[in-house]
Parts: structure tokens; C-alpha cells; sequence
């Protein structure tokens, strides 16, 4: 939440109040702060999109909501124009563009990339703000210890009247942190993790502001800092040279395009939830068929911060974005106090603010102030706002609009016991699934025997019958069949909610039920081969299995089936591998990020033609990812009736008939009562090699390779581990690699900690250390 205000405002600030501007950043911080945790609580209670529309039209009623949601979609679109403003101003330094024409252009440019759904992702959101945080931390750090403190005197020049003014000029700079909220349905963990950054980031940012403007007021002579046009980049060149002030001005651009771009892709959900409540015409909700963007609410936002261009006054524009942003913050702290006090029974927050209501009151009030002193022309505009959005409502949002809100339960509670109401202690509301010890470490399956519960995550519903034949053979139990469900997760660009793209996916029911029948098909394909006398039994727990599909839509492919593993039960998430094991490919699967994520065994299967399976290999080092991999070899086999062969890769001179018997008692618990199965102990002085090579002389008759991830440094660990990531790339077969879900748990894992010390001590009969 790094705005672009502070590149675009600090020497204004300066200007306008001295070193005293840092007082204006702390109290716009400050209020910030507290609106923060007032929509945490209200995220938790109401976790949808829409943000402050949503939580103030259901606490304080639809005819405030729409002043709000009105007001927070025409602040954004001028905090846009000025965001558009200064990126021209950047702009014209590395091109032969006026800043005019530069916010022109790149304004048009952003839109266009909103419609067409550009999906900026986590990463490269995350990779912006770690860059400007760089950049503006070194600046603040170096810069502090080379500041004149002379410059800071007197730290008052024009006494203490212009800090609540300037306050207001600079608001804009904290503009984005509420958006955060608006996402909160598609949060983990929102009771912890949406306080957390909604208020850290506010204070972060507080904090590095008020150093950057303690260092800018330090470098320059309070008489001076009014000629220079742009005292951050100057300040940059007098520290660090001429590179520092291209470093400033790149971090300048890089702010104001990636605020101008959040900015655009919040406007639109605004939009969609007023929409939603019939609000606003419905045609502006529309998504596009294609794109699967809300095009219509994002060309009118585009279009409108464009003409906003033409006021041609950054202080006008700063202005304006805020006081229309503190009617919002003022709407949504009272909210916040109205619904803990109603309490209605849709309302359940498993955050609570602290300080409540003293702490909101004074936060609304502060918003009020500052709007009282932002200037006639901001003033007008919040007036404008305010008669406009009441004549909509009353004209055409009053005979559609049926939403339920607090206000009735609120005068309810008011006339019971008086106004003491709003100071009583709310209920506290246990999170959903926390009510277990944080030490209590989640029962999984164990063994062969037990059915599973198996999501099979489908990349291509048209080609996954093979991997649904799969997840159910691995989901049956020895007696009883298990359940399996097939999920096709549809990437969606952030500027649609999810809840408008599962309406606009196209036949999600034609797509769920042609998975299926895919799987049907395949089945009986592979069935006409089998011998019904001797499988027949062994086949009834997979025909008890249940399958069903559905089509999901998602920003996060890995949150979303995260997500789905933990509301399904899931104990096993499987997934398919079409292409080569290259470094790039492997780096852009979400396969990485599900394995440290998940809380479920992974299995990855690369799929070189599946048709009736007879015969399977499994290697063997004896730790944790190798048990599993066994037990999935024995659920496949018995169930197809294939013949199961466990490799052993031993050092040149071991005792080949001693080590087979060895082999044979310890994977005995594991196998139970299944007897097809050969051993085969292969010397070999590399793992590797004496796998491929055996591998390579069984090519005619292997149908499958189940081998279990590897325990590596990282640097060797590419996705499953260089062992079976090589096996999966080069073997004439289809490879099943699979990973145990380890818990968090110190207890967990100790056995196969010691069993890799005693490989590193040359206590075993391994060539090497592994873990298959």
C-alpha cells in the first residue's frame, strides 16, 4: 500500500507547513489506523466484496450506502486522474510526451488492459511493493544520517493552523487500504491475517512517510524548498548522485502505475456490488463473455478519470480524492459502531476492534474536520456527492433496492436499554474449524486399507479421464469405496468477483457432466480387458466410490484449491503433468506452492497413455513420501490387478538375498494381505542411473513408475526432488510422483530425520541419500 502520493505531495506538504507536514502524515496515519480495524472487523463479520459500500449501506441503510458507494467510486476515479497526473509528469523525463499527453496515453493503455483482464499476479504485486519499499527504505536510512538538523528550525515556520489543511491534501497518499477488505471472501485465515494487513500496512507506510519527509526537510533550507519543483528527486541526487534521482523518478513511475491500475480494478467491484443490490442499472455489471472482465464499469471509470484531466491542478485533484474518501472512512467507523451495537444474527466478527466506540467517534469526527478545512472546492464536491447520490437513491434505487441492514435492530437495542447499548461488551464468535489445540496435528490416512477422500484437480476437463480413473482407484478402500471430486478451477482477472464469474462461467453444468462421461467412457474402455472373475471383488470398493465434478472460478489458482482441499476434506490432491519438467515450467505450476500449502498428501501424475494397468514399480528408500508411494501402489494393483514390483537401489557388495528379505519385512505392514508383488535389489553406485537403467530394461512391459519425493537441500529440490523429477522426465512410462503431508509439528518426521543421518553416516545399504 505504498501510494504515489508521497512522490507526488511531500514537497507540497513542505511547502505549505514546514517540517511540521510530518504532524499532518501522522494524523492522516493515525485515523487510517483506526477505519483499518473498524473494516477487519466489519470484512470478518460480512467477508464479501464491495468494501466500504457494503459494510456501510448493511450497517447505516441503503440511502447512506449509496452516498457511500457513489462517493468511494468517484474518489477512486479522481485519485486515478491524479495518479494518471503524475505518471504523465515521470513520463515526460524518459519520453518526448507532455505530462498531458503522457497521463492520456497511459490512462487509455491501463484501461485497455483492465478490459482485456491483464492479471497482474501476487507475485508481481509483491515484487513492486518489496521495490519501492527498497528504494524509499534506503533513501529514509541513508538520507536520515546526512540531513542538516538545522533545516528542521524553526519545525513550526507557519505555527500549528496549516497541518489539518495539509492533512487533508496529503489523505490521498493512504487511499488503498480498504481494498484490501473488499477481497475479504477470498482471504485464508481473514480473523488473523486481514487485521493484520489492513492495520500494519497503514503503519508501515505512516512510518516511512513521515521519514521521507523528515529527510526531504532536512536537505533543503526551509526558504529553498520552494523553488525546487521536485524535492524528493533532488533530494535522491544530492545523496546518491544522478543514478538516485533516476531511481527516484523509476520508483515515481512504478507507483503511480501500479495505484492508478489498483485503482481502476477496485472502482469496478464497487460498481458490482451496487449492481448487485440494484443500486446501479444492471448493464454496468455486465461481464464480458470473453474477457470475463465487468467491461462496461471499467470503461466508464476510465473514461471519467480521463476528463478529470482536464481540471489540471494535482492539489485540486489530491484534494477532492480525499475529502471524498473521509466522507466514506467517517460513514464506515460509525457502521462499524452501529452494527457491534445491533448485533444483528448475519453479523458475526471474529475480530473486534479495540477501543470501540470512543476510538471509531474519534475517527469519524477527524474525518469531518478534515473535510471542514479541505477548501471550497473539495467541500462542493462532497456536497454535490451527497444531493446527487439522495436524489438517485430516492428516484431510482428506493423501489429496487431490498437489503437487509442494521438500523432496525439498532433502535431496537437503543430502546431497551438507552445508550448505554453502545457500550456494552459484544459477543465474541468462535472461528469455524479453530476450536482444536494448535498442537493437535490432523489425523490422516494410513495404509493401504482405508478409503480416501481424493480431489483431482483438472486443467483440461477434456482430457481427464485419466486422472479421474486414477483419483478413484486411489480413493477406494479395501471394503468400503471412498469419494472423489473433480474440480476444473477457471482463472478469472482480479477485476471480477467471484461470485459474478460463477454466473458468467459459460454451461458450468454441460462442462461438469462431460468430465464425467469422459470418466465413464474410460472406465469401460479399460474394463472390457479385465478378467471380472478375478477383479471382480477387488473392483467393488472402486464401483462404491462416489465421483462428482464441478467448474470453480479463481484469482489464486493454488489459494483456490487450497481452499477447495480444506472445504472438501480432502486427504489426497491429485494432478496431472502435460508437459516436460522444464525449469521454466516447473517454476509457473502451482505444484510448488500446493506442496508447501495443502493440507493433503500431493500427487502428480505425468501420463504417457493409460489403459488397462498390469504392471507397476515402485522404488524404495524407506522414508515417508516412499510409505506413501507404496500404498498407492497397492490401492492401483489391487484394484486392476497389476503386478507390483519394489526396487531397491543398494551399494556394490551388499548382500543381495539378505537385503530382499530385509526389503520384504519392512514394507510387509504396508502391503497387508496383497501378494502380487516381486522384489528386485539392483547395486548400483548412483541412485539415479541404476533407477533409469533398470527402468530402461523393463521399458516393454512397465505401465507405471509410483515413486515418493525425495528429501534434498532445496537447491536440488526442483519440484519433487531430482530423483523423481528425472524419472517422471525420462521414463517410457507414466510416472506417479507423490508427497506426505507433513503437519507442523515438532513430533512429526523425526523417524525419517534420523534415517537420512544414518544415510549421511554410511549406516545403510543406500549408494546415496535418498528418499523414495
Amino acid at each position: 500500500m505504498i501510494g504515489a502520493g508521497i512522490f507526488l505531495l511531500a514537497g507540497v506538504a513542505l511547502e505549505l507547513t514546514g517540517p511540521a507536514a510530518v504532524f499532518s502524515y501522522l494524523g492522516a496515519g493515525i485515523v487510517c489506523m483506526i477505519t483499518a480495524a473498524s473494516a477487519a472487523e466489519m470484512a470478518t463479520g460480512m467477508p464479501t466484496s464491495g468494501g466500504d459500500y457494503y459494510f456501510v449501506s448493511r450497517s447505516m441503510g441503503p440511502a447512506l450506502g449509496a452516498i457511500s458507494g457513489i462517493g468511494i467510486w468517484l474518489s477512486l476515479t479522481f485519485a486515478i486522474a491524479f495518479y494518471l497526473f503524475g505518471m504523465g509528469e515521470y513520463m515526460s523525463r524518459f519520453l518526448p510526451l507532455t505530462p498531458f499527453w503522457g497521463a492520456m496515453i497511459g490512462g487509455v493503455l491501463l484501461t485497455a488492459l483492465n478490459v482485456f483482464g491483464a492479471r497482474e499476479s501476487g507475485r508481481t504485486q509483491l515484487v513492486v511493493v518489496m521495490v519501492l519499499l527498497g528504494i524509499l527504505g534506503v533513501f529514509a536510512v541513508y538520507g536520515a544520517v546526512r540531513l542538516e538538523p538545522g533545516n528542521l528550525i524553526p519545525f513550526f515556520p507557519m505555527g500549528a493552523g496549516p497541518i489539518l489543511p495539509t492533512t487533508a491534501l496529503v489523505f490521498v497518499s493512504f487511499l488503498g487500504f480498504v481494498k484490501i477488505a473488499a477481497v475479504a471472501e477470498e482471504i485464508k485465515e481473514p480473523e488473523k491475517n486481514l487485521p493484520r494487513a489492513l492495520i500494519g500496512s497503514v503503519a508501515v507506510v505512516t512510518l516511512l512517510y513521515v521519514l521521507i519527509l523528515m529527510v526531504i526537510g532536512g536537505m533543503f533550507p526551509q526558504d529553498r524548498i520552494i523553488e525546487v519543483a521536485d524535492p524528493l528527486v533532488e533530494a535522491a541526487r544530492i545523496l546518491f548522485g544522478p543514478a538516485g534521482a533516476v531511481m527516484i523518478v523509476f520508483a515515481g513511475l512504478l507507483a503511480t502505475l501500479s495505484s492508478a491500475n489498483a485503482s481502476i480494478l477496485s472502482s469496478s467491484r464497487i460498481n458490482l456490488a451496487m449492481a448487485r443490490d440494484r443500486m446501479v442499472p444492471n448493464w454496468l455489471a455486465a461481464v464480458h463473455d470473453r474477457f470475463m472482465t465487468p467491461h462496461r464499469a471499467i470503461l466508464l471509470t476510465g473514461g471519467l478519470a480521463l476528463s478529470f484531466l482536464l481540471i489540471d491542478s494535482l492539489e485540486d485533484l489530491a484534494k477532492i480524492a480525499s475529502s471524498l474518501q473521509l466522507y466514506s472512512y467517517a460513514a464506515l467507523n460509525i457502521g462499524c459502531v452501529m452494527l457491534r451495537t445491533s448485533a444483528p444474527d448475519w453479523y458475526r466478527p471474529t475480530f473486534r476492534t479495540p477501543g470501540s466506540p470512543l476510538l471509531q467517534l474519534f475517527a469519524a469526527a477527524a474525518c469531518i474536520a478534515i473535510i471542514g478545512v479541505s477548501g471550497p472546492f473539495a467541500q462542493i464536491a462532497v456536497v454535490i456527492l451527497i444531493v446527487v447520490s439522495l436524489a438517485w437513491y430516492f428516484t431510482w434505487g428506493r423501489s429496487r433496492v431490498e437489503i437487509e441492514h442494521g438500523v432496525s435492530k439498532l433502535r431496537v437495542r437503543i430502546a431497551e436499554v438507552g445508550m448505554l447499548a453502545f457500550f456494552q461488551t459484544p459477543a465474541r464468535y468462535a472461528v469455524p474449524g479453530k476450536g482444536e489445540s494448535v498442537d493437535q496435528v490432523p489425523l490422516r490416512p494410513v495404509g493401504a486399507e482405508p478409503p480416501r477422500t481424493v480431489l483431482v484437480a483438472l486443467a483440461n476437463p477434456a482430457h481427464g479421464a485419466h486422472l479421474m480413473h486414477v483419483g478413484r482407484l486411489l480413493a477406494a478402500g479395501t471394503e468400503e469405496g471412498g469419494r472423489v471430486h473433480g474440480i476444473h478451477v477457471v482463472r478469472v482477472p482480479m477485476q471480477t468477483p467471484l461470485r459474478d464469474a460463477r454466473r458468467q462461467l459459460d454451461q458450468p453444468h454441460r462442462k461438469e457432466r462431460e468430465i464425467l462421461q469422459g470418466l465413464t467412457a474410460h472406465e469401460q474402455l479399460v474394463r472390457v480387458e479385465e478378467p471380472q472373475d478375478e477383479l471382480g471383488r477387488a473392483r467393488l470398493p472402486v464401483e462404491r466410490t462416489s465421483v462428482d465434478a464441478s467448474i470453480e472460478p479463481a484469482h489464486d489458482i493454488v489459494g483456490s484449491l487450497v481452499n477447495e482441499t480444506s472445504r472438501r476434506g480432502a486427504d489426497l490432491l491429485l494432478m496431472g503433468w502435460e508437459r516436460g519438467l522444464s525449469i521454466g515450467r516447473i517454476y509457473q505450476s502451482p505444484v510448488k506452492g500446493l506442496m508447501r500449502e495443502a493440507p493433503a498428501d500431493l500427487a502428480v501424475l505425468k501420463d504417457r497413455g493409460m489403459g488397462r494397468i498390469r504392471s507397476i514399480l515402485v522404488p524404495w528408500g524407506g522414508g515417508i513420501h516412499a510409505r506413501l508411494g507404496l500404498e498407492f501402489a497397492a490401492r492401483i494393483g489391487r484394484a486392476s490387478g497389476a503386478r507390483l514390483t519394489v526396487l531397491r537401489l543398494v551399494r556394490k557388495g551388499v548382500d543381495a538375498e539378505r537385503e530382499e528379505k530385509s526389503l520384504a519385512r519392512s514394507v510387509e505392514p504396508i502391503l497387508g494381505s496383497y501378494e502380487n508383488v516381486d522384489f528386485a535389489v539392483v547395486a548400483s553406485d548412483d541412485v539415479s542411473s541404476g533407477m533409469m537403467g533398470y527402468i530402461e530394461s523393463r521399458s516393454d512391459d512397465l505401465d507405471l513408475v509410483v515413486i515418493g519425493a525425495s528429501r534434498e537441500s532445496r537447491i536440488r529440490r526442483v519440484l519433487f526432488g531430482s530423483i523423481p523429477d528425472l524419472m517422471a522426465d525420462r521414463a517410457p512410462c507414466s510416472v506417479l510422483m507423490v508427497h506426505r503431508y507433513m503437519p507442523p509439528h515438532w513430533s512429526l518426521g523425526i523417524a525419517d530425520r534420523f534415517k537420512r543421518l544414518r544415510e549421511r553416516m554410511g549406516a545403510t545399504t543406500s549408494p546415496e541419500e535418498e528418499d523414495r
